[in-house]
C-alpha cells in the first residue's frame, strides 16, 4: 500500500519572513544613524569655519610656500562656507534677491537667460519656503522693446493678485502696427522691476500675516490645541462649551484671509471683512431676532480695530455678561442710544 508522505511531513523550509524584517529595520536604523551623524557633521563643520578665530588661525597660521593637502582643503571649505554665510546674510537682511538661471531648452527665448527672483517670508518664528519669480526678455534684441522684461515661471499663490501686479509695474508693449509708428501711451509706460518685487512681497507677508493671526485666534479662544497652526487636538466644540467666549468655531472663508466666520454656541453667526493690512472694516451678526447691531460695533472695534485684538475683543465683552443681551445694551449704551426691545 502506497501512502502520500509529501502531504502528511510538516513542512521543513522555516518562514525567513521574521528575519527579513528584522534585516530591514536594521538597515533602516543604520540608515538613519548614518543621516543623522552626518547632518551633526555638517553642522560642526560649519560652526567651526565661520568662528573668526578659526578663520585667523587659517589664514595666518599656514605658509603658502608649505601648505599640506588637508590645509588646503580646510581652506577651500572656509572660502565656501564664507560665500555661503554671506548669501544666508543677504537673503535674511534683503527679505528679495536675485540671481540668474540658464532654461536647458535649446529653443528657448534669449539664448534661454532667466532672471530668478526670490522672496523670504518670516512668519511665525521661523522662515518660510522662499516664493520665486523667473522673468525673460521675450522680444528680439534688434527690436526696440528688447529690454523689457516678461513673467516666465512663479511659484506665488493663486490668491495673490500677480497678473494685476505685472499689468500695473511690468507693463507689455503692445506690438507696433505697420501703419503707425507713433509709440501708444502703454508703450510710454516705463516697467520696474524693483516696484513690482516689493508690492509683491508687500502682499505676500500680509496674506501670511494674516493667516498666522487667524491660527493664533483659534488657539486663543481655545479651538486649537497649538498656536503654530499643527493638528488640532480640541477641534471646534459641540453645543456649550466648544471654546473661549462661548464662540464655537471661527476660521477663513476665503484663500486670501479677508473673510472670517465666527459661530457661537447659541447659534449666531457672524462675519468679518478683513483689509489687506490686517484691520477689521465691517462686521455683521445674525441672531434669532435679526442682526445684532451691538455686537458688530464691538468687534469692528470703533473703525481701529484690528484683526490681531478680534479676540480679546470676543474675551473681554462677549464673556462677561454671558449673554448677547447684555452685550448689545452695554455697547448701545456707550453711544446714548435706547436698545429697542
Amino acid at each position: 500500500m502506497i501512502t502520500n508522505t509529501q502531504a502528511s511531513s510538516p513542512s521543513i523550509i522555516p518562514d525567513s519572513q521574521p528575519l527579513d524584517d528584522q534585516l530591514d529595520n536594521e538597515i533602516a536604523t543604520i540608515r538613519a544613524q548614518i543621516t543623522a551623524l552626518t547632518r551633526r557633521r555638517s553642522i560642526l563643520r560649519s560652526t567651526l569655519l565661520s568662528s573668526h578665530s578659526t578663520q585667523s588661525l587659517l589664514k595666518n597660521g599656514v605658509d603658502p610656500q608649505d601648505i599640506s593637502t588637508s590645509s588646503a582643503s580646510a581652506l577651500r571649505h572656509a572660502h565656501q562656507q564664507a560665500k555661503h554665510n554671506q548669501l544666508n546674510l543677504y537673503r535674511m537682511c534683503a527679505g528679495a534677491t536675485m540671481f540668474r538661471v540658464r532654461d536647458p531648452d535649446p529653443n528657448a527665448v534669449d539664448n534661454g537667460k532667466i532672471y530668478g527672483v526670490r522672496i523670504e517670508v518670516f512668519s511665525d518664528g521661523k522662515f518660510l519656503p522662499p516664493y520665486y519669480i523667473f522673468l525673460n526678455h521675450p522680444h528680439p534684441p534688434s527690436s526696440t522693446s528688447a529690454s523689457a522684461l516678461r513673467i516666465h515661471r512663479h511659484t506665488i499663490p493663486p490668491c495673490i493678485p500677480l497678473p494685476a501686479l505685472a499689468a500695473k509695474y511690468l507693463p507689455q508693449p503692445p506690438p507696433r502696427s505697420a501703419t503707425s509708428s507713433a509709440p501708444s501711451k502703454s508703450q510710454s509706460r516705463p516697467q520696474s522691476l524693483p516696484r513690482l518685487v516689493r508690492e509683491l512681497r508687500r502682499e505676500i507677508v500680509a496674506w501670511h500675516l494674516r493667516e498666522s493671526c487667524i491660527r493664533r485666534l483659534r488657539a486663543e479662544l481655545g479651538l486649537n490645541a497649538n498656536a503654530d497652526g499643527g493638528t488640532d487636538s480640541v477641534m471646534v466644540g459641540k453645543g456649550k462649551g466648544g471654546g473661549r467666549a462661548g464662540v464655537k468655531d471661527i476660521r477663513a472663508t476665503d484663500a486670501e484671509g479677508l473673510d472670517i466666520r465666527i459661530e457661537w454656541d447659541d447659534g449666531r453667526v457672524g462675519r468679518v471683512r478683513v483689509s489687506r493690512d490686517g484691520r477689521v472694516e465691517k462686521a455683521v451678526v445674525f441672531g434669532e431676532k435679526g442682526r445684532e447691531r451691538g455686537a458688530e460695533r464691538v468687534l469692528v472695534g470703533g473703525g481701529e480695530g484690528r484683526v490681531e485684538g478680534l479676540g480679546g475683543r470676543l474675551m473681554d465683552v462677549l464673556g462677561l455678561g454671558g449673554c448677547w443681551r447684555g452685550v448689545g445694551e452695554r455697547a448701545v449704551e456707550l453711544v446714548g442710544l435706547a436698545l429697542p426691545s
